[in-house]
């Protein structure tokens, strides 16, 4: 059997996830106090639980369309999508802003719940309850996709066979491969689920394929309405330099010697990288950073000015 599982993203933040560690702090929370319920009361409070708080499109309880992304259903359920969320909702939300963040989250997961309800045979006089994170999550790997498209997403990998260990490791490959893999992975037992009219299992595919849709066009719009008036209220100062109209023969073997890339680059409210010492300073030259940019590199406890890296007083 090959598991593969995220690890790591080729991201660093510069804020601290606030909404992203409050959503699973009250995903987490909910859990607890549910199976502390569970213990109570024998397994009781399961079917309460799921009657008044999951969502049953036959209900049609206008307050479980909320609830319903705060429950789930067992340990592994909550587990796997609190990772998914850490590594995607942090990196969008640094990206985005944090009231943002929160707002597309939620309307991510509506969506989500309106595509399970759509592909769903009996649409909204199903009975089949739906509860988790995952369609609100979807929303955030959209989101991400279309921010950082060619960043590399970090896996780790276990190999056994019949429960006997053969290896480990590690590999990375880049964003828009891994979540590409997983939508067409889900709409593919989507539509077979609607076309069979049964559950091929406990997964709402429906919900992943709507929720990442939805992150697309939300990060669409505001790519498209809101970036480029926060663009201009955050106009860059930079730093010209009438000698780099001209690309020296320096600046071209600057930029392939070979050295590796660790620096990171902060300017604009966008981070890119990684970038070589060389081609920072190149960039520097050119005033293709601003004044105001900042720079991290692994081993630094926090984001510097970029005028650090500049090699002589910039101008």
């Amino acid at each position: 059997m090959f598991i593969a599982l995220p690890v790591g993203m080729n991201y660093r933040t510069e804020r601290l996830p606030v909404i992203t560690f409050s959503l699973i702090g009250i995903n987490t929370l909910v859990y607890l106090v549910s199976l502390f319920f569970f213990f109570r009361t024998d397994g009781e409070s399961d079917l309460w639980i799921m009657q008044h708080l999951w969502l049953i499109p036959s209900q049609s309880f206008l307050y479980t369309y909320l609830t319903s992304m705060f429950v789930h259903a067992g340990f592994l359920h909550l587990f796997g999508n609190m990772i998914f969320l850490f590594l995607f909702g942090s990196c969008v939300e640094d990206m985005v802003g944090r009231g943002r963040f929160l707002i597309y989250y939620l309307v991510g997961g509506f969506i989500a719940e309106m595509t399970y309800i759509a592909v769903s045979p009996a649409h909204f006089m199903s009975t089949v309850p739906m509860g988790g994170a995952s369609g609100a999550i979807s929303a955030c790997m959209g989101m991400y996709l279309l921010l950082r498209a060619n960043a590399d997403i970090e896996f780790k990998y276990f190999l056994w066979i019949f429960f006997i260990y053969l290896r480990a490791g590690e590999f990375e490959i880049p964003a828009w491969m891994a979540i590409s893999f997983w939508f067409l992975s889900d709409i593919f037992w989507m539509v077979f689920s609607y076309l069979s009219h049964q559950r091929v299992s406990d997964v709402a595919f429906g919900a992943h394929v709507g929720g990442l849709l939805g992150g697309l066009a939300l990060i669409g719009m505001y790519k498209r309405l809101v970036l480029p008036h926060k663009n201009e209220e955050e106009e860059p100062v930079l730093i010209i330099n009438p000698a780099a109209a001209i690309a020296s023969a320096s600046d071209a073997r600057e930029m392939t010697s070979g050295e590796t890339p660790t620096i990171f680059l902060y300017d604009s409210g966008e981070q890119t990288g990684p970038f070589t010492l060389s081609q920072v300073q190149v960039k520097l030259r050119r005033g293709e950073i601003s004044r105001d940019a900042r720079y991290w590199s692994e081993g630094m406890t926090g984001w510097e000015n970029v005028s650090d890296l500049a090699g002589n007083p910039m101008q």
